[in-house]
């Protein structure tokens, strides 16, 4: 039996190659289409982002549900006969109610469940960030450290990691209510990249960075926080695009000419978090080893 198994969201956009090198469990929050609702993880990204513009255009864009209950609930028990403890690393409350459906599942199955430790731990950030803290946690319980181990590795991952969204249309931030005092921004007639950061420091919300005119300027905005934040130190870093590989993948090399990189991830986004940042979003995510 393993010590720990270890619970995270698919909105992490962790390959499924690494989720089950380390043994991490992925579960799916719902969109809602047509009145049917999908576990983003079963829809199709290419027919999903061709269809955006059309539904914004519409008017009737789809909606987003947290992960059900009892998803929760059958993942508790399948969990409990391979592992002592059980541990959801989940993404801020501030735009999922998930942390709060995985408590009241635990809620309802420790009764059943009473040799079962179960945490729940709320890591502040979302996608490649959530992904990287994720890994460090997944790698010291493969390393065999113990439960109180691995959530002192968590918390202190937590303030390491850093995540900078770059926009060209904060339209969809502002559509889904996730957008917080960057709002001003969506309404401006200004053609600009805007950043926007989620992280513990900021709450679990998005906060407004800055604003450039051009992609030189953006990524020059981008590359000084980096620099200013982490200096020299070795990065490990996640890069998360909605349908723009060819930018995402300008943004690894360019990473990788500047910073001394241990590794570097490039994911493609699904459905949920491009409906919520719209095509063409990149989101870059780093944390520096001391």
């Amino acid at each position: 039996m393993d010590n720990i198994a270890i619970i995270t969201d698919t909105v992490t956009h962790m390959p499924r190659e690494i989720a089950a090198k380390y043994n991490i469990k992925l579960l799916a929050s719902h969109v809602v289409m047509d009145g049917k609702s999908f576990p983003e993880d079963e829809i199709n990204i290419v027919e999903f982002c061709d269809k955006l513009p059309g539904w914004k255009k519409a008017g009737h864009m789809p909606t987003t549900t947290g992960i059900p209950i009892d998803t929760f609930l059958k993942v508790y028990q399948e969990l409990s006969q391979k592992a002592k403890s059980i541990l959801y690393i989940s993404q801020t409350s501030k735009i999922s109610p998930s942390p709060q459906t995985a408590l009241q599942a635990i809620e309802k199955v420790k009764g059943k469940l009473s040799q079962t430790v179960f945490k729940v731990i709320d890591c502040g950030t979302v996608c490649g960030a959530e992904m990287l803290i994720v890994l460090e946690a997944a790698r010291a319980a493969a390393a065999g450290k113990s439960l109180s181990e691995v959530v002192e590795v968590v918390n202190k991952m937590i303030k390491k990691i850093n995540y900078i969204l770059l926009s060209d249309n904060l339209y969809y931030l502002a559509h889904g209510g996730r957008i917080h005092r960057a709002r001003p921004w969506a309404n401006t007639k200004i053609t600009n990249t805007a950043l926007l950061e989620v992280n513990a420091a900021t709450g679990g919300e998005h906060i407004p960075v800055a604003r450039c005119r051009t992609k030189g300027q953006t990524l020059k905005a981008l590359f000084d926080i980096v620099k200013q934040r982490s200096g020299e130190k070795k990065l490990h870093v996640a890069i998360d695009h909605a349908d723009a590989p060819a930018e995402a993948e300008e943004l690894k090399q360019k990473v990788l000419s500047q910073f001394h990189c241990a590794e570097v991830f490039v994911n493609q986004m699904g459905a949920l978090v491009t409906l919520h940042t719209g095509v063409g979003t990149r989101i870059f995510s780093w944390w520096a080893e001391d």
